[in-house]
């Protein structure tokens, strides 16, 4: 198992590992061992969302980082929106070869392009945001507001090669949070940014979704030659 690398991806808030599922599917086929986990009180009933914490989330996120460490000699973590902001948590705690971002939250919330696509296509947009809204509890938006509060002093400490890419339509996280983690993060972290122009938050299910997976498959190669 020497030289092993594994690939950790964490998926959203109030979603599940279909978030990520077409990566993780990729990832396995290139033959890279993968751990996805459900994180704490995701991918079940409202009741049971709003029972967990951002604490539980992060467990969530440490348990599966020591499952692979035991499989794997290096880790890569891979966070998708607020997956991101547990991986940050992850890479100032334990040894991580490489860190990449997925729409990740600065500032979230954009309203504009919210609006922008209820106009484009009211029926099916207005469904899904309306569906989104009435499952995620208010004590689970307290919990994420809480741990991106939380998140944002550790940015300084990151130093792990650092990777990020953004939708520009996103309609959930505001674009400039890319450019704001960029310059959060340790200089030694050499940030880099790929702006994906035609997809909204769900960058892996959407029209850049094959130009995603090669951007990630290439970063990985470059940063983890076999």
């Amino acid at each position: 198992m020497s030289g092993t690398v594994g690939c950790l991806i964490i998926h959203g808030f109030a979603g599940d590992i279909n978030d990520i599922l077409p990566l993780a599917k990729h990832l396995r086929e290139e033959g890279f061992p993968v751990e996805c986990p459900t994180l704490e009180g995701h991918g079940v009933t409202r009741r049971q969302m709003a029972k967990s914490t951002r604490h539980d989330w992060l467990k969530s996120a440490d348990e599966a980082y020591k499952r692979l460490s035991m499989r794997v000699d290096s880790i890569i973590v891979i966070g998708f929106s607020m997956g991101g902001l547990l991986a940050f948590h992850l890479a100032t705690s334990y040894p991580v070869k490489l860190l990449i971002t997925m729409n990740t939250p600065y500032k979230y919330w954009d309203v504009k392009e919210a609006v922008h696509y209820l106009r484009e296509d009211f029926p099916a947009h207005s469904r899904r945001y309306l569906q989104s809204i009435g499952r995620i509890p208010l004590r689970s938006m307290l919990q994420f507001r809480l741990l991106l509060a939380e998140t944002k002093p550790l940015l300084p400490r990151i130093k792990t090669p650092y990777v990020l890419l953004q939708a520009k339509r996103d309609d959930t996280v505001h674009a400039v949070s890319a450019e704001i983690l960029a310059t959060s993060v340790d200089k030694a972290a050499a940030p880099q940014i790929s702006w994906y122009e035609h997809s909204n938050h769900m960058l892996l299910h959407g029209p850049d979704k094959e130009e995603a997976i090669a951007h990630v498959m290439t970063t990985i190669r470059k940063h983890c030659p076999s």
